[in-house]
């Protein structure tokens, strides 16, 4: 910009009549050795033909130090001929850097650590900045004595450097000995046992020392010692320097226990408010981590009712004599803080209603910090936003903060292809396309196509998160599903052909309950294979009716879902309910009802790693005189029940009316991309069965027909940009006793979706 002002002001002043000696008649630069030319000029912006001016000039000298390559600059306007020169003095240029004498470290390692680079021009801070970090790197490995000597040599001709270190090593010293003077609490063993970065018969690392120290003095505050302090710190060597001993100096002070616990100046809270977020009682040990979680927790209390200027301060009143500390938080909560207007920004393709609707607190609402977290959360399972970045924006009012969040959109929509194999439905590719905001109002469709040896699938579907604007969404399905199913714990019996559609009507009664109503239609096709084992054959025309073949069908649920983000959640847990009631009377020619009771929860560990569960009941009953159909019962083991198991090769071999499952998950982040995690690495253990009747219900765990199974195995969870692929090799650790076709121990599984 400087540029193109100082050029624009030159042309147009060259209409003007100036003398000519004021015109510059070229631009020179003298000194160059290893500098091209061109780079210079194209910083200067005085050119031939423009009109000289001195304070444009002192700009064009400063822009030309800034690119580094200079020690000195003058210039000089020579007014007889015009020229205007510009005469440097460049700084050394690096042709070699040579290190000497290093056995212990690789010319390569600190050629990497050194601030100084060959092919780039001579600093002075930088060759400091070298020294010292070479020095680091040899006290880490335990040469403290290590002397470095620079020699820096000159080629005036060229004006090209080359740098030698001299390396001397010296000799090497550990730590010999770790003392501890006034530690009367614990024993020496138990401070050592703490003090990861500074061991014995290790170099001394002065970076771990420090952060072994923070990590006494944190143990000793949080095991009410509250006056805790390293008061002094030496280290002395032996004779050779080749050992060295450390010596802490403790004061521990006295040991507090909780006495009183109150809080003083609240009114906006209530007391059973603000008595929740104590994270400790009377006679506990007094503990630093628990006085912080307990603020955190008060703060966050104020901050979800809009008391964003809340100061908090913990007064303690110590007896060491009797080793009680009473605690009192004084609170000022200051004004209540309320929204003004909400902006949003950032969008392309995407209606702004279908943000906003998403946005949880509106204008005159106390600024809720919680419900601006929980409303980042709506938007990000949206599914087709990479980023929202809330910002509160001041207004005239001292009171009322404007909200803007900044969106970033991503893609909306993907084709991707697939190819897989696994250990029960042998090769399969798939096509799937899918698009999460149609037409820019958020609505999704997705079409699915799977091909392989044992299932083929066709499916459809299209949903409107808000139908008529209204918060309640629509969803309309089709599919056509073929599939080779096992049955009587023989592979390949029978061939199911289901043919079908739904429609679904899901109003949200708040932020985390959902219902959903529906009604769905399919026909149903059971064939028995030509090649089918006679035993699963006689079984199967015993207790198959293939007349009656339409199902019609009411769909009720219920969810409570306050998980952070549907898509991989972390932290939260959903709970649902639902019943499928088919019935004669709405077209159908089967009566039944089938009722589902799901339980997920997640718990986050520790920085991304989420340990989570997932809890399935299902209950399944005719009624008016007939009859469960055989392909509306349960069958348990494999990829989204029991892993390490075959389909129906756990519990009832006929099918069964009830069924229990229970799924553990610990998964970890393996590749991430924008704070998204790609790719995840998963550790599982499931537990299942199933039964006919509620008397052979079997809570044990064994290798019978009726006890529970049990399975563990790991995965790898794959997010495409529009569905999750999961990789899952399972081990069935109670394999039936009377298994047949010769059932494998252990199962590989490739499927699309989440298990839960």
């Amino acid at each position: 910009m400087r540029k193109l002002l100082i050029a624009c002001a030159l042309l147009l002043s060259s209409s003007i009549v100036y003398a000519d000696t004021d015109v510059i008649s070229g631009v020179e630069i003298i000194g160059l050795k290893n500098v091209k030319q061109k780079e210079v000029l194209s910083a200067i912006v005085s050119k031939k033909q423009y009109i000289y001016s001195e304070e444009n000039a002192r700009d064009d000298a400063r822009a030309v130090l800034e690119l580094g390559y200079f020690e000195d600059l003058e210039f000089n306007f020579n007014a007889n001929n015009g020229v205007l020169s510009f005469v440097v003095v460049e700084k050394p240029y690096i042709e070699k850097i040579e290190f000497k004498g290093n056995k212990q470290l690789s010319r390569g390692k600190l050629r990497k650590e050194s601030a100084l680079k060959e092919k780039e021009f001579y600093d002075p801070a930088k060759l400091e900045e070298t020294k010292i970090k070479v020095a680091e790197l040899y006290a880490d490995q335990g040469y403290a004595d290590a002397d470095i000597e620079v020699y820096p040599t000159v080629n005036e001709q060229n004006n090209k450097m080359t740098i030698n270190f001299l390396i001397t090593e010296n000799k090497k010293i550990t730590i010999g000995d770790i003392k501890f003077n006034g530690l009367t609490a614990y024993k020496p063993r138990k401070i050592l046992k703490m003090m990861k970065g500074t061991r014995l018969n290790k170099p001394f690392k002065a970076e771990g020392f420090r952060a072994d120290q923070k990590a006494v003095e944190l143990f000793y505050h949080n095991e009410g010692f509250m006056d805790f302090a390293i008061v002094d710190s030496s280290i002395t060597y032996n004779d050779d320097r080749t050992k060295m001993t450390i010596t802490l100096d403790f004061n521990e002070s006295a040991k507090y226990k909780i006495g009183n616990i109150s809080a003083v100046g609240y009114e906006a809270l209530k007391e059973k408010d603000i008595v929740k977020n104590f994270k400790f009682k009377k006679g506990n040990i007094y503990s630093q981590e628990k006085i912080g979680e307990t603020l955190q927790g008060i703060y966050e209390s104020y901050s979800d009712i809009g008391y964003l200027q809340s100061v908090i301060n913990p007064e303690f009143d110590k007896d060491p004599e009797n080793g009680i500390v009473n605690v009192v938080f004084n609170i000022k909560e200051n004004a209540r803080v309320y929204a003004g207007n909400i902006y949003i920004d950032g969008l392309v393709s995407t209606k702004d209603k279908v943000i906003r609707r998403e946005i949880l607190i509106k204008n005159g609402d106390p600024l809720s910090a919680g419900k601006v977290r929980r409303s980042m959360q709506r938007i990000y399972n949206l599914g087709f936003i990479d980023g929202v970045e809330p910002k509160l924006l001041p207004t005239n009012a001292q009171n009322i903060t404007d909200i803007g969040f900044n969106i970033t959109e991503g893609r909306p929509g993907m084709i991707s292809a697939g190819a897989g194999y696994s250990s029960v439905d042998s090769f399969i590719a798939s096509l799937q396309f899918q698009y999460l905001n149609l037409f820019g109002l958020g609505q999704r469709i997705n079409a699915l196509v799977e091909l392989g040896q044992t299932r083929q699938n066709y499916q459809l579907d299209w949903t409107e998160p808000w139908i008529f604007d209204k918060n309640a969404s629509l969803t309309l399905s089709a599919y056509n599903i073929d599939r080779i199913r096992d049955y009587y714990g023989y592979s390949s019996v029978y061939d199911e052909h289901r043919l079908g559609g739904s429609v679904r009507v899901g109003p949200r009664i708040s932020d985390t309950i959902s219902l959903s109503v529906g009604y769905s239609f399919e026909n149903v096709k059971l064939n028995l294979r030509d090649d089918a084992n006679a035993v699963a054959a006689a079984q199967f025309n015993s207790a198959t009716d293939i007349s009656r073949d339409n199902v019609s069908s009411l769909l009720l649920s219920a969810a409570y879902d306050t998980r952070d983000f549907i898509f991989d959640a972390s932290s939260g847990h959903r709970q649902s309910i639902s019943f499928q009631i088919a019935s004669q009377y709405l077209g159908g020619d089967v009566n039944f009802v089938k009722t589902r009771f799901r339980s997920s929860w997640y718990i986050p560990t520790f920085w991304k790693f989420v340990l989570s569960f997932n809890l399935n009941f299902a209950e399944v009953e005719g009624y008016s005189g007939q009859s469960v159909p055989i392909n509306e019962y349960f069958y348990i083991g494999g990829v989204d029940t029991v892993r390490g198991y075959k389909y129906n090769h756990i519990g009832e071999e006929a099918g069964a009316r009830y069924m229990g499952v229970l799924n553990v998950e610990y998964k970890f982040p393996i590749y991430a991309e924008k704070n998204r995690t790609i790719l995840q690495g998963a550790f599982f253990y499931d537990i299942g069965g199933s039964w006919r009747y509620l008397e052979d219900i079997d809570f044990n765990v064994g290798s019978t027909r009726r006890s529970l199974k049990s399975g563990v195995g790991f995965g790898i969870r794959f997010a495409t940009p529009m569905f999750p692929l999961r990789l899952d090799w399972g081990y069935g650790l109670n394999h039936p006793l009377d298994g047949h076709d010769g059932d494998s121990k252990s199962e590989f599984y490739f499927t699309i979706g989440n298990m839960f």
